[in-house]
């Protein structure tokens, strides 16, 4: 049954919540139903998601009833709605192996699903699209999260992905494609922001809307409903971040000390729906920035990043360090400062070659560049010229391996690249 199967592909499927009965006409009663978008893992280290829909106060419970001993649930339980996801340890047999993966509903449904894991021999590439994505360190402060969005045309897509530090109270990166899908075709309202911006200021997993109000900080309100036992909201998606390991940067005027509330993955990245933008407000996208570079050379960065989107994708990751173990004091909880800040951006020359990076065997094919900069004052107004370093500069100062879906007969020469004319810049 899975010869048919196009083992080059792998891809994560997920949907978006749904908690409004108009979302759910066409389950008229509710129907529960679960899916998996790939039945075949890489031999690394992998997860797969599925989806789930239905009434959404029907629970599941996912099992794996073959091949339990390299095959986990990284979601047990949920409701309809909630994604699932199975992760894979590293198959370093010379055979394949095979999994069970067994759904069940609260109202009766069940789904099974047969997954194959590739063994070591063969291409892994089970989201090889995903070229942002860095490779994951093992660290017990670490939490990785890929938070996912339904576009205006009703696309679900990924929105961006990030390692959090729960010690420091923000994220170690961001990853994220930057593209037009994104940026284009606005279907809400903001009220007196500007643009597209939501300044949704909320933890993780907050589900807002607009309120109509002129108030900078009252323009939204949070539907969600904090669940004390779980130290979460209702709507949580997993992983789970608890709120106590989170700034609270809720209704506050920034971080105080002088320092901004520094998006990440920037808000004018994400001008589709409310959701879209509103999930760039959450606390795990938001670092401690100092002001006025947050608003110099920072966002002078940010908009030219945009200007080089293109057909094929830009991707982005955006990360901290901490060289220094400066902290500040916010609503009793202690929060890193970054010491510095650095953006690291690839995509093809040409942007047209309508190519996954990882099927890209030339580095003259590519362009990549990182900036780096000091997390102070005297860099709000630092050039793009004395900022610049090399992706291999910053994975040796960060300790990441990042776009690890690059060719790894050309990654190391990629990394190597910091010529800004390339760019245009």
């Amino acid at each position: 049954m899975f010869k048919s199967i196009n083992r080059s592909v792998v891809a994560m499927l997920v949907l978006t919540f749904a908690f409004t009965a108009c979302e759910y006409e066409e389950w008229s009663p509710y129907k529960s139903k679960a899916e998996i978008n790939s039945v075949v893992a890489s031999f690394q280290t992998s997860t797969i998601s599925g989806t789930t829909v239905g009434d959404p106060m029907v629970t599941w419970t996912l099992s794996v009833t073959e091949g339990a001993s390299f095959c986990t649930p990284v979601t047990k339980v949920g409701f309809a709605g909630n994604p699932f996801t199975v992760q894979f340890s590293a198959n370093n047999t010379d055979k394949e192996r095979y999994a069970t993966v067994h759904i069940e509903f609260s109202d009766g449904y069940t789904n099974t699903f047969n997954i194959k894991q590739l063994v070591r021999t063969e291409n892994p590439s089970y989201d090889r699209a995903w070229a942002e994505q860095p490779a994951e360190l093992v660290n017990e402060d670490y939490i990785y999260k890929t938070y996912y969005t339904t576009l205006s045309d009703k696309r679900v897509v990924r929105n961006f992905s990030v390692c959090y530090d729960t010690d420091k109270k923000c994220s170690r990166w961001v990853a994220y494609p930057a593209h037009n899908i994104y940026t284009s075709g606005r279907s809400y309202d903001v009220g007196s922001t500007t643009a597209g911006r939501t300044n949704a200021w909320a933890f993780d997993d907050a589900v807002t809307r607009y309120k109509a109000s002129s108030n900078y900080n009252t323009a939204y309100e949070i539907t969600s409903t904090y669940d004390s036992k779980l130290d979460t909201y209702n709507t949580y998606t997993n992983p789970i971040i608890p709120q106590s390991k989170q700034a609270n940067i809720c209704f506050t005027n920034g971080f105080g000390y002088g320092y901004a509330r520094g998006h990440m993955l920037p808000s004018a990245n994400r001008y589709n729906t409310w959701q879209t933008n509103a999930q760039t407000c959450y606390a795990t996208n938001i670092m401690v920035q100092e002001y006025n570079f947050n608003g110099g050379a920072w966002g002078n960065l940010e908009n030219k990043e945009r200007t080089k989107m293109c057909a094929d994708t830009l991707f982005v990751v955006v990360g901290t360090l901490f060289e220094d173990g400066k902290t500040i004091t916010r609503f009793s909880r202690t929060i890193g400062v970054p010491s510095h800040c650095y953006k690291l951006l690839l995509r093809t020359r040409t942007g047209t070659t309508r190519k996954h990076i990882s099927d890209i065997t030339s580095a003259d094919d590519l362009i990549c560049i990182g900036f780096l900069f000091e997390n102070n004052e005297s860099s709000a107004d630092a050039s793009l010229s004395e900022s610049v370093v090399s992706v291999a500069e910053i994975e040796k100062r960060s300790g990441f391996k990042f776009f690890r879906n690059l060719n790894p007969a050309i990654a190391d020469k990629v990394k190597q690249q910091k010529n800004l004319s390339a760019w245009g810049w």
